[in-house]
């Protein structure tokens, strides 16, 4: 389980509530949730922030689970203790040193003035709790028993460190970043522990949502360079894309910038441009149709140590394959070159592509040395590159063995009803093959 992302949920909100409660009671009911949950401020911290909880932000996981945030506490703490670095990338040491350094000047305050330089939060908090204290002090007993309004003054000086005597309510939020500081792992551990699946599949386009997920996937794929970081991304996204999520839907996000399917493909195709330093080149060459091809290495014959039984078996079977791929209707077909040697690529009009061992009578083993990998179209330039070792680890990549019943396999994927895209896709792939032949 590993953090993806951090999300605004106020954007959340105005994008994907579906509206059955006005926007700002949405958001209330969240950081209510949060307040009771096993997760919350003040069940770890016996403190809860006066003007904060912690909700301006949830986290999605790579298990699709959306979470509270602790990035947004551990964002927020560092603002509160008036630290002016971020802590995203800062190793957790760091982050211990930095939070203990400002404790420190926090807990040895030499006068009011100067801790309330040093930390500017807490002279704000100090005089809005003021204000929210008084307007309980000033309510009319029709309106709030007296009995009631003292409760909830207890509920602010307890929970909230707030009081109207500003040495107890230094005394007061000291305790609280103390706590803050020392147990924020456990707030990380308890927020991790939960999940708000059942608040979001009430209250959100569970649709909209993961489109607006997958189109934030997309954006952070855009500006870091980490290829395996890109291709942790690239393997949710994908996973979107063969999910059974209402992929017809829209969003408009900032009033102007429309996100949906198409949207999606063409950013997420620019991306997979944007990996294709991985590989060289495609290497791989079109072959003109009924042209008889052999592999680069196939004019010498292999010396086999087996019987002639087996050897006949292999050969029986080498025929078989050649039989079946002449006979499956692919559109075009693409010889492998250099590390791709003995491997001919299968493209179907579906947006399929198939990549088979090239069965060389000269090493009849090739008949079922190899595995069968299936791949999309669109992936093609990308990953047909790999040698055989990364080719096989590749999460877009198929892998089929030449069990008995590997053609029946191999034509479910070449029957497969996909979309306009992948057709397309191929159509582009074919082009692009063609001018790299010419």
């Amino acid at each position: 389980m590993k953090p993806m992302i951090n999300l605004q949920i106020d954007k959340l909100i105005e994008y994907c509530s579906n509206n059955k409660l006005p926007k700002e009671d949405l958001l209330l009911k969240l950081r209510l949730l949060n307040r009771n949950s096993n997760s919350n401020i003040h069940n770890i911290f016996k403190y809860r922030k006066f003007n904060e909880d912690f909700t301006d932000r949830v986290t999605v996981y790579d298990d699709n689970k959306i979470r509270f945030s602790y990035d947004d506490f551990l964002i927020k703490l560092f603002k509160y203790l008036n630290i002016s670095i971020k802590p995203n990338n800062l190793s957790s040491e760091e982050i211990d040193d930095l939070l203990l350094e400002r404790l420190n000047v926090l807990k040895n305050r030499r006068s009011t003035t100067e801790l309330f330089k040093e930390f500017p939060i807490i002279k704000k908090d100090y005089f809005a709790g003021l204000n929210f204290l008084d307007n309980v002090k000033n309510m009319k007993n029709d309106s709030l028993e007296e009995k009631a309004r003292q409760s909830i003054q207890e509920k602010y000086y307890y929970q909230c460190a707030l009081h109207p005597n500003l040495s107890k309510y230094l005394e007061r939020q000291i305790d609280l970043y103390t706590r803050f500081v020392f147990r924020r792992d456990m707030y990380k551990e308890a927020i991790e522990s939960n999940d708000l699946t059942d608040f979001f599949n009430e209250y959100f386009d569970m649709d909209k949502v993961m489109m607006y997920i997958v189109n934030n996937y997309i954006n952070i794929c855009n500006y870091i360079d980490d290829k395996e970081l890109i291709e942790e991304y690239l393997k949710l996204i994908y996973n979107y894309l063969n999910s059974d999520y209402d992929k017809s839907v829209e969003i408009i996000i900032d009033d102007k910038h429309k996100i949906n399917l198409e949207v999606i493909k063409e950013r997420l195709n620019n991306v997979t441009k944007k990996l294709n330093s991985v590989v060289s080149s495609v290497n791989w060459v079109l072959v003109p149709n009924g042209k008889k091809i052999k592999s680069l290495n196939s004019s010498t014959k292999k010396k086999l140590n087996i019987s002639f039984k087996e050897l006949e078996n292999l050969r029986r079977q080498g025929q078989r394959k050649e039989q079946f791929y002449d006979n499956s209707n692919y559109i075009a077909k693409a010889i492998g070159m250099l590390k791709n040697d003995g491997y001919i690529a299968y493209i179907y009009s579906n947006g399929e592509v198939l990549l088979d061992t090239l069965y060389d009578e000269n090493n009849p083993k090739s008949a079922t040395g190899n595995a069968i990998y299936n791949i999309k179209a669109s992936d093609f330039e990308l990953i047909s590159g790999l040698d055989k070792t990364k080719l096989r680890s590749d999460f877009r990549a198929t892998k089929i063995v030449h069990s008995k019943n590997w053609e029946k396999k191999a034509t479910q994927i070449i029957n497969r009803e996909n979309s306009f895209g992948d057709k397309e896709a191929v159509l582009q792939l074919i082009k692009k093959l063609r001018k790299k032949n010419d």
